[in-house]
C-alpha cells in the first residue's frame, strides 16, 4: 500500500497538552492504523480511529462529485455506532459532517439538545441515542474528499488531545485515499470509491427522474425526494430506488 503521508500537513499549531510532538502523534495514529485486523483500508481506518479517539462511532464519507446538491456525501464506512447518524445525514442532506465538508473546517456539536444549527437533524439524532458529533473535513487546501465524523452517546466537548488527534486521523485518512487514486487515470477510480457510492449514483439518477416529471431542477427534485422520505419514515435509496423502478410517481404534493 502506498505511504498514506505523501505530502505530510503542517499540524505546528496543534497543541498537545501532554507534550507530544507532531511526528509522535503521527506515529501514534500509523501504528494504531497498522494494528488493526487486515481488511479494506478504509475500515481499518474507522476501527482505528474508534479506538484512538473513544468515540462510540466512527464514520468516513465521501463527496461523489464536486457539487453536493447532485450526490450528497455516501459513507464508505461506518462502524456500529455510527451508521444510523450517517444514514441520517445522507437522508437529510445536512449535518455535521456535510458543513464540514462545505466549509472545510472541523465542526464541532458537544450537544445536539442545546444546538440550533440543524433542528430536524438534531432531533432526529437524538430519537438515535446520539447526544453529540464531531466532523473533521478531508481536505488540503481547495481539494475536498469528505469527513471523517466522529459520534458520541454522551453530550461534552472532546478533549484537546482528542481534537489534536482527530486532525491527524483525518489528514490520514485523506492522504491515504490520494494515495490510492494516485497514478491512475482520470477515469479510472479505485474500488473504494466505485464500490461505496452506489447509493449516490441511484439517487442521482431518481432526482434526474423526478425533475422530468415535474420540470423542476436537479437539485429542487432532490429536495423533493429527502422531503418524501422523512414524511414516510423510509431512507433516501429506497425512495430513490422506488423512483427508478417507476413503483413510484412522485406527484406536485409532494414538493
Amino acid at each position: 500500500m502506498s505511504d498514506p503521508w505523501p505530502s505530510r500537513p503542517d499540524l505546528a499549531g496543534v497543541a498537545d497538552p501532554a507534550g507530544a510532538s507532531e511526528p509522535g502523534r503521527i506515529r501514534r495514529v500509523a501504528g494504531v492504523f497498522a494494528a488493526q485486523p487486515a481488511g479494506a483500508p478504509e475500515w481499518r481506518i474507522c476501527t482505528a480511529a474508534t479506538a484512538l479517539l473513544d468515540a462510540a462511532g466512527v464514520g468516513l464519507s465521501l463527496a461523489a462529485s464536486g457539487d453536493l446538491l447532485d450526490s450528497g456525501l455516501q459513507s464508505v464506512c461506518a462502524t456500529e455506532g455510527a451508521r444510523a447518524g450517517e444514514a441520517l445525514q445522507f437522508d437529510l442532506g445536512e449535518g455535521p459532517s456535510y458543513a464540514a465538508h462545505l466549509t472545510g473546517w472541523p465542526v464541532q456539536v458537544p450537544d445536539l439538545e442545546t444546538d440550533g444549527t440543524w433542528p430536524t437533524f438534531a432531533e432526529a439524532a437524538a430519537t438515535l441515542g446520539l447526544r453529540a458529533i464531531f466532523a473533521f473535513p478531508l481536505r488540503s487546501g481547495s481539494v475536498g474528499l469528505g469527513a471523517l465524523t466522529l459520534y458520541q452517546r454522551v453530550a461534552g466537548e472532546l478533549t484537546s488531545d482528542q481534537y489534536a488527534d482527530a486532525l491527524v486521523v483525518a489528514r490520514f485518512a485523506l492522504n491515504l485515499f490520494t494515495s490510492l487514486q494516485a497514478g491512475r487515470p482520470v477515469d479510472e477510480l479505485d474500488e473504494v470509491f466505485t464500490d461505496s457510492l452506489t447509493n449516490s449514483v441511484e439517487v442521482h439518477q431518481a432526482s434526474g427522474v423526478v425533475s422530468v416529471q415535474l420540470d423542476i431542477s436537479v437539485a429542487a427534485a432532490l429536495a423533493v425526494l429527502r422531503a418524501h422520505a422523512f414524511a414516510h419514515d423510509a431512507s433516501l435509496p429506497e425512495i430513490a430506488t422506488q423512483v427508478i423502478e417507476h413503483r413510484l410517481r412522485l406527484g406536485p404534493l409532494d414538493a
